[in-house]
């Protein structure tokens, strides 16, 4: 009996997502401090598609989608997000080879324009970025241009009248830059979309990719 319940609970392990903390040499105290959530049952001689984020609401206590690494922490936010953001990426390409070469980026609402201001500046290390309910801040156009080899994303609610005029007025004008931009409302949805948490934010991901 005590061997089955072992067996058990390995096979539920195995099955279930996986969460470590790492810390990013470089970044001092809680900034550096980066939580990631591995996929179930996930083979470190293979590649996964990999999401970094601010914060974690969108994927906060729930099983990781099959294929993907989500990696949020304190590197993505608050002060010096340029600095600290270029250690991260570096640490985490040693650590997690994204899928494609490439890592995918999002952020929701204010923390959306240092999110913009890390894809700007390290659009190089970049597939994707998205904002959900999100916008670029002050970018300039010259800023923007420098999203041309990112695949651009704007998800917001349709009630949420100052972030969807935001993110319109955005979309737009990455269109006119030459920027592969791409602009959902959600009809109904408010500034928080619980109907996006987990599976759907991941298959609109997906389906981006494609």
């Amino acid at each position: 009996m005590h061997r089955f319940l072992l067996a058990l609970l390995a096979m539920v392990f195995c099955a279930s997502a996986i969460a470590e903390s790492v810390r990013v040499p470089g970044i001092d105290g809680d900034a550096g401090e980066l939580n990631v959530r591995l996929p179930p049952n996930y083979d470190v001689s293979q590649s996964y598609s990999v999401l970094l984020s601010p914060g974690d609401y969108y994927w906060q206590d729930r099983e990781s989608v099959p294929g993907w690494i989500v990696v949020t922490g304190g590197p993505f936010y608050g002060g010096d997000v340029v600095g600290k953001s270029r250690l991260a990426l570096d640490f985490l390409r040693l650590r997690y080879p994204p899928k494609g070469g490439g890592f995918h980026l999002a952020g929701w609402s204010a923390n959306s324009a240092g999110v913009f201001q890390i894809a700007m500046a390290h659009a190089q290390d970049f597939l994707s970025v998205t904002g959900i309910a999100g916008m670029p801040g002050n970018a300039t156009d010259s800023d923007l241009d420098k999203l041309k080899s990112v695949s651009v994303h704007f998800v917001v609610g349709d009630n949420d009248t100052y972030w969807r005029d935001g993110s319109k007025r955005a979309h737009r004008r990455l269109q006119a830059r030459g920027v592969n931009s791409t602009l959902e409302i959600i009809a109904n949805g408010g500034h928080v979309m619980d109907e996006l948490v987990g599976p759907p934010i991941f298959e609109r991901l997906e389906g981006w990719m494609e």
